[in-house]
């Protein structure tokens, strides 16, 4: 008689369990209000933070078409997240990336995770973020964006040097729309009508305008990027408001100079060199 109540009540431990959990398709937890809502449930809120400053998420699209725009985001901020303000601190989210080193993690539409936690001068952790995060498969936005505004900054304060509060602000880097049968714009238009504290700006790669949306609704900017590298770099440039011509300077300084090699002689006639240069 103990043994069936004790069976009994494992089975109803088990059922309890898996019932709360978000619905399965294909294998994957596939993104939908309902499933979100119960996901949320079970993450942990940041602790109560306060920054004098700016307070900045980056949030990176890893899906599928990404490749190319990933090594030229590395190769950019490395030059402009040294120059932001001290006072700034900034994290790292990236989306639609897939599992790696044996631990999993949905890697369908409900594929997001914050990398790196906000925090000062933490570029170094950044562009490891970037480096460890691997090239996935689909876009969910509007999913990556609720992951942000509801637990990213769920408790997280910023205020100017006169106690007046400011914006978080989220970039957006993605090149393209949401395939994941989320409605970004439906989702911050909502938002903004009880909260004023997000700016989204959007990097966008390519000619899709659908989310100039997000910037429009919470006083933002969009950029076009147009397949552009040096649209890319300005963009970073502006929206992460550092000045004009970074990147082509920090490039510029760590390229290689070079001197003029002193010839050697043998019989007082110079031998002749393989290399005229050398680097310092």
């Amino acid at each position: 008689m103990k043994k069936n109540i004790i069976k009994c009540l494992l089975l109803l431990f088990i059922y309890i369990i898996t019932a709360d959990m978000p619905a399965n398709a294909g294998g994957f937890q596939v993104y939908t209000p309902n499933a979100y809502k119960q996901l949320n449930r079970i993450q942990r809120p940041p602790q109560r933070i306060s920054i004098q400053g700016e307070a900045v998420q980056l949030l990176v699209d890893y899906s599928g078409s990404m490749g190319r725009w990933i090594g030229v985001a590395k190769d950019t901020l490395q030059f402009i997240l040294p120059k932001i303000a001290q006072s700034s601190a900034v994290s790292l989210r990236v989306f639609g990336d897939r599992a790696q080193d044996g631990i999993y993690y949905e890697s369908s539409c409900t594929a997001s995770r914050q990398v790196v936690s906000l925090s000062r001068q933490n570029q170094k952790k950044i562009l490891n973020g970037l480096d460890d995060s691997q090239v996935g498969g689909v876009t969910p936005i509007e999913f990556a964006l609720r992951e942000t505004v509801d637990t990213d900054f769920k408790n997280v304060r910023v205020f100017d040097k006169n106690r007046t509060f400011k914006k978080k602000k989220i970039i957006l880097v993605t090149d393209g729309g949401e395939n994941c049968g989320g409605d970004p714009c439906a989702y911050i238009r909502e938002l903004v009508k009880t909260r004023k504290d997000i700016q989204i700006d959007v990097v966008q790669l390519g000619n899709d305008n659908r989310l100039a949306c997000l910037a429009e609704f919470t006083g933002g900017t969009f950029f076009k990027v147009d397949g552009s590298k040096e649209k890319f770099e300005s963009a970073f440039e502006i929206t992460f408001e550092v000045p004009k011509g970074t990147v082509a300077e920090g490039r510029y300084k760590v390229q290689p100079t070079y001197r003029k090699k002193t010839p050697r002689y043998s019989n007082n006639k110079p031998l002749a060199d393989k290399y005229k240069y050398v680097k310092y």
